[in-house]
């Protein structure tokens, strides 16, 4: 309960924090809200209960190596979506190909499709839960293995370490 109330409070001053507010009624409501979104997502904001998850210190450390490693596919692609438009590289074959979700948990799924749709030319469509599978829209489609091998490459080396 204890923990609770900090993390509404915590949530609340980074509320404050973001608006550049030092009026008590900014800070009520960011606690309020925060409160309210900490009750409604309940348990999906517990760390998971994987094998591979490292300790906080570790997750911690690793993190700035995955918003780099995030930067870099960034702008690998934005260079590549530009030589397409540009008419330097051909737009073949784009379309959607499936992706194993594999090892990832809830968190590391939505970690994975952000991470995907913040670089040009990759665009997350969906998780298919039955068959086990992320969906992506890929500028350059025509060899599906290799994404697929690049996209699991990205996440052994760089997420499974933060969000597995």
């Amino acid at each position: 309960m204890i923990r609770g109330v900090a993390a509404a409070a915590g949530l609340g001053l980074l509320y404050v924090l973001t608006l550049a507010s030092t009026d008590p009624v900014d800070l009520v409501m960011g606690t309020v809200v925060g409160g309210a979104l900490l009750l409604a997502l309940g348990n999906r904001l517990r760390p998971a209960r994987t094998s591979d998850v490292g300790t906080i210190t570790s997750r911690i450390a690793w993190f700035p190596v995955l918003i780099g490693a995030i930067l870099f596919d960034v702008l690998v692609g934005t260079w590549d979506v530009a030589l397409r438009v540009l008419h330097l590289r051909p737009v073949d074959r784009p379309g959607i190909i499936r992706v194993p979700i594999g090892a990832r948990s809830e968190r590391g799924i939505a970690v994975s499709a952000l991470a995907t749709t913040l670089s040009p030319g990759s665009v997350f469509v969906e998780v298919d839960h039955e068959r086990g599978d992320l969906l992506l829209h890929l500028i350059d489609a025509s060899d599906p293995d290799a994404s697929r091998a690049r996209l699991q490459r990205f996440y052994d080396r760089y997420q499974r370490r933060v969000f597995p």
